[in-house]
């Protein structure tokens, strides 16, 4: 789920690393990354999403050794502790 209100920049297969995900450019100025989901996500490039919307599904795309979501969180752009946004 979208963890703040925001705009989607990637949804789809990236590289064998991550699998499917799906990028969402928060409107707070942070960047969530989402992979290893199953399947195409139920968004869209372009798409404006409300904190709480389903952006993905967790799965194991990718190089990846069972099911999970790995969750990454950005600030310009670099990665910073995602622990505060769960």
């Amino acid at each position: 789920m979208a963890p703040a209100s925001g705009t989607v920049v990637v949804a789809g297969w990236v590289d064998n690393f991550g699998g499917y995900m799906t990028y969402l450019n928060q409107d707070n100025g942070y960047q969530t990354r989402f992979a290893h989901q199953i399947g195409t996500p139920p968004v869209s490039y372009g798409q404006w999403v409300p904190a709480g919307a389903v952006i993905g599904y967790v799965g194991n795309t990718g190089m990846s050794f069972g099911c999970h979501v790995h969750y990454e969180v950005l600030s310009g752009g670099s990665f910073v502790d995602p622990t505060p946004f769960i």
